[in-house]
């Protein structure tokens, strides 16, 4: 029986990955504002879930590796990403193939563990919630990339101003 909070929670990471993979393609405004929130809630969630790995060594490996990995590839990103002035302000234009390769990434890994902890004959050969080492590792990919990615766009930011 599913919860009553689960449909709510699937809008919700449903609305936010749209806007993620939307992010990832084509010309974006440089918003400070925007980007400085986004740096905010990847850091709280990305210390959530480095606080649940530190009483299991393999959790904690799996996040630590994904973020040092996806903060190399925050800085590839970074590099590859054009960035413009016009009249009407500041823009990049981010790599897409990183950002909708990793969106892509953690979007399946996500719907995968829905999918095996719903059902009951595969979750006895599968970590409960909370407790995969692959999902802290995709986690940790993905926060470690946009948390790089969003600082080098803040200082972009900031040289702009």
């Amino acid at each position: 029986m599913v919860a009553p909070i689960v449909p709510i929670f699937v809008g919700l990471f449903a609305w936010g990955t749209y806007r993620r993979v939307r992010r990832n393609i084509g010309r974006q405004k440089l918003r400070s504002v925007r980007i400085t929130i986004s740096i905010v809630i990847f850091s709280l969630i990305s210390a959530l879930f480095f606080s649940l790995s530190l009483t299991e060594s393999a959790l904690l490996l799996g996040i630590s590796g994904g973020l040092l990995l996806g903060a190399a590839l925050g800085f590839l990103g970074l590099r590859l990403t054009k960035f413009e002035t016009t009249e009407a302000g500041h823009f990049y234009t981010p790599n897409t193939h990183i950002g909708i390769i990793l969106s892509a990434l953690f979007i399946g890994r996500m719907a995968y563990r829905y999918w095996v902890l719903d059902h009951p004959t595969t979750a006895m050969n599968h970590p409960p919630s909370f407790q995969s080492p692959l999902t802290f590792f995709i986690f940790g990919l993905t926060a470690g990339y946009y948390l790089v990615y969003y600082v080098g766009l803040f200082v972009h930011t900031r040289d702009k101003k």
